[in-house]
């Protein structure tokens, strides 16, 4: 009866040591961003105004702190994770005229804040994710933007598409284009706004 005990705590120590290495395998051969985690990372980015705001011109820069809020969701090509991330941005230049579209530029400080991002990530890659995102936040400038009796606050609605190139799983490059727009929601009393701008951003991320 002993033997027989011992047989089969044995070949349960067995199955135990030789499922251990397996999963630890599995962990991780998994695609960065599939699991809950957090990611941090500089980035430096520019743009331009669309359309009749071409004249303006944005240089910005910042710290993302995100956290994926979820297991892999769906099945497939198209299976990804749910991230909840913020923008810190420190510096938020605009280079407009002085009469919008005419006269004078010069360069207006600011910094911004994004607390709003929305951030879907594709996994099914283990080299490249990219990603979607839907994002929200405020900007503050040393002087009115646009010129004209507007405001020095204006709110940063607008949305991203990017792609992380992956360095292994604790690292990646960071590329994304940035559709926002720009108005003071009529804080100021005129709100000609920047309908549009185009942005770049190239960052460097840590997986955590």
């Amino acid at each position: 009866m002993k033997v027989r005990l011992l047989e089969l705590l044995f070949v349960g120590l067995l199955f135990v040591v030789c499922a251990c290495p397996s999963a630890f395998s599995q962990n991780q051969d998994l695609p960065p961003l599939s699991k809950e985690m957090w990611e941090i990372g500089p980035w430096f980015g520019g743009g331009t105004g669309l359309g009749k705001a071409s004249d303006f011109k944005i240089i910005n820069a910042g710290v993302r702190i995100g956290r994926v809020l979820t297991g892999t969701l769906g099945h497939g090509t198209f299976r990804g994770t749910f991230e909840y991330a913020a923008d810190i941005m420190p510096l938020y230049t605009i280079r407009q005229d002085d009469f919008y579209t005419t006269g004078p530029q010069h360069w207006v400080y600011g910094g911004a804040f994004n607390p709003i991002i929305l951030k879907w990530n594709w996994v099914a890659n283990k080299k490249i994710t990219p990603y979607f995102s839907a994002e929200g936040g405020v900007l503050f400038t040393t002087t009115e933007v646009p010129p004209g009796d507007t405001s020095r606050v204006n709110f940063l609605p607008g949305g991203a598409f990017g792609i992380y190139i992956h360095r292994g799983n604790k690292h990646a490059i960071d590329l994304s284009a940035h559709v926002t727009h720009i108005s003071n929601a009529s804080l100021g009393d005129h709100n000609p706004g920047i309908n549009s701008t185009m942005q770049f951003r190239v960052g460097y991320t840590w997986f955590k």
